[in-house]
């Protein structure tokens, strides 16, 4: 029976674990310079993030640990890994003006990346202390940190594809080989950073996709949900894998704007405060360095113990 229950919980958090892999070895291709490899490991994290929540409930595993656990892969993956890729990319390119580490440019550059991975872990961070009633089942409040680094890395494959500066790869293009990415879209790409971050960090309604009661509607969904699994894990085609969510994040945008539903709902709050249910006690390491210093103190080690401060001071 112990063991069973150990299974149980080990197999969500087991793949949680994998996807971390994922962003290392992106974070590793992008150090090397091998910046489409380093895209697609992001969007293989991205095709893996649902499945420890799918085997989670299949095995009735989900656990507090594991949804730990999750956050912290979120912000690896798609919080730090997207933002490396754009800031050592753009910071390569000899034609570009943040190529020089001295320039205003790079310092905007370097600004919009850390922007958006401070956005990130904000979100997570807020979305962790959320009480139950506070999570809305069928929409989203923000872009979640998933859609923001897949549309990152999905983006800026798509521009690697057709830049003649970067080895061919992904399969044939199917724009077209007369196509080329111009330099001013990585000119100006800091730009989308920034706006993904802002879209983490903001309270607009999104809504969650899933299979509707329309047949026709669910079928076609699931097709391309399938076709994007197959050219993602295959590296191939990003022109497809692209098209999905940059127009379902369009469509948000539009919807969240122009419905008078979503535009009536009540979003988390801003900065919530989840109630503990025992006081929060300062780390076992904290207070042996009070007692190190206090312990000569006539009231000795107890007094020490005693007069350590709780975090929910």
């Amino acid at each position: 029976m112990a063991s069973t229950r150990f299974l149980r919980y080990l197999a969500p958090n087991v793949i949680t674990l994998s996807s971390m892999i994922f962003g290392l070895v992106s974070l590793w291709s992008t150090h090397n310079g091998n910046y489409p490899l380093a895209g697609w490991l992001i969007i293989y994290a991205v095709l893996t993030d649902r499945l420890d929540g799918l085997v989670a409930r299949a095995v009735k595993g989900t656990s507090e640990l594991g949804m730990q656990l999750d956050s912290f892969a979120d912000f690896l993956n798609f919080g730090i890994t997207p933002a490396f890729l754009v800031l050592t990319y753009l910071s390569s390119r000899t034609d570009l003006p943040y190529a020089d580490r001295d320039s205003t440019a790079h310092t905007l550059l370097f600004v919009a990346c850390g922007a958006y991975m401070l956005c990130a872990v904000f979100r997570l961070a807020r979305y962790n202390v959320l009480s139950d009633d506070q999570v809305a089942t069928k929409m989203f409040f923000g872009f979640p940190t998933t859609l923001a680094g897949g549309l990152l890395a999905i983006w800026m494959l798509l521009l690697f594809k057709y830049d003649p500066s970067v080895p061919t790869f992904g399969g044939p293009k199917l724009f077209g080989e007369a196509l080329q990415t111009p330099a001013v879209i990585w000119n100006y790409f800091p730009i989308a950073v920034v706006v993904l971050g802002y879209l983490m960090a903001s309270r607009l309604p999104m809504p969650k996709v899933g299979m509707t009661k329309n047949k026709l509607v669910s079928i076609i969904l699931l097709i391309l949900l399938t076709v994007g699994y197959v050219c993602g894990f295959a590296m191939r085609y990003p022109e497809i894998c692209f098209g999905m969510p940059t127009v379902w994040s369009i469509m948000f945008l539009i919807w969240g704007q122009a419905s008078a539903s979503a535009r009536a709902m009540y979003p988390p709050p801003l900065f919530p405060r989840k109630q503990p249910e025992r006081p929060l006690e300062r780390p076992q390491e904290d207070l042996v360095d009070i007692v190190l210093d206090e312990a000569s103190s006539p009231g000795g080690l107890s007094e020490a113990v005693k007069s350590a401060p709780s975090k929910s001071e």
